[in-house]
């Protein structure tokens, strides 16, 4: 791996790069086609990225992962898992040259495009599960190492709602299409908010696009929130949320630092558009404005 390392830095930075992220992936590609995916990303414009096969002669190589529980309190605990990579598996490392720090910072989106990109146009399998990653620097000795991101969202941390007056187990919902539920099941488990997000987003959509009001899904979310609800602050919110969807889907941005807060208002938004008008839901629009309130 040092080896690998002094290479990169020796090559790369006579191009001006000094700055390295790597990761390394699960990978069914076979060292003869090696030569192909590099030309397809040169062909793509994609410059600064070294692709290599590694073979680990064993099993003493380890990939950390988050074990995340919760204790007879209902306390989230986080604890650091060491798991084997197996000897003799194929992975493919990419490693991302940068010529600064903040452009090793921003290139978080490109190196997600890259390896989808893969993925899409040569098959899954040539980038299946991230295993590793790791930056370094020419001015550095030793790089640093990660394990996978073991953060504890908002989704891990929550209370509980068992509120009364009104009794929150008398609430009703609607009949959700049941695309999604799975989109919500699939949110639910991702680590990376903004995955979370757009899966949510997703299933929001379709929770919208079932409601019994006329129009498209944007007339019908200011419908709903703005005139069912009597709510101008939480439509205020939805609309800020769908130009942050808008960010995403069309130009691929978003705030790192913020996204986490964006899927927990968002989720507040599908509570709110899966109950039926009742008390509880009432009990629920003065919280999220009160919430909105408060952020301001």
């Amino acid at each position: 791996m040092d080896a690998f390392k002094d290479r990169i830095i020796q090559e790369w930075g006579g191009v001006n790069f000094s700055f390295f992220n790597e990761s390394i992936w699960s990978s069914s590609l076979q060292q003869k086609d090696l030569a192909r995916v590099r030309g397809f990303l040169i062909n793509s414009g994609i410059s600064n990225v070294d692709i290599s096969l590694v073979i680990p002669p064993d099993s003493s190589t380890s990939r950390q992962r988050w074990s995340k529980y919760y204790d007879p309190s209902g306390q989230c605990v986080s604890s650091l898992v060491e798991e084997p990579i197996p000897g003799g598996s194929n992975n493919i490392k990419f490693t991302f040259c940068y010529s600064s720090v903040e452009d090793r910072q921003d290139g978080q989106t490109q190196e997600l495009h890259t390896v989808n990109i893969l993925r899409l146009i040569f098959g899954v399998p040539i980038a299946r599960e991230l295993l590793l990653t790791r930056s370094f620097s020419n001015n550095t000795c030793q790089p640093i190492s990660h394990s996978e991101k073991g953060f504890a969202s908002y989704f891990d941390t929550q209370n509980l709602n068992f509120f009364n007056d009104p009794d929150i187990e008398k609430a009703r919902i609607r009949q959700l299409p049941p695309e999604s539920t799975i989109l919500l099941d699939k949110a639910f488990s991702q680590i990376f908010p903004i995955e979370r997000f757009v899966l949510m987003w997703s299933a929001f959509e379709a929770v919208i696009s079932s409601l019994p009001i006329p129009g498209n899904n944007g007339d019908k979310r200011k419908k709903y929130f703005n005139n069912e609800l009597g709510s101008q602050i939480i439509n205020n919110e939805v609309f800020r949320l769908h130009r942050i969807r808008c960010d995403i889907f069309k130009e691929g941005k978003f705030s790192g630092d913020q996204i986490e807060k964006d899927c927990w208002s968002l989720y507040a938004a599908l509570q709110l558009a899966i109950l039926e008008d009742s008390e509880q839901r009432q009990a629920f629009t003065r919280g999220y404005e009160k919430a909105l309130s408060s952020d301001d």
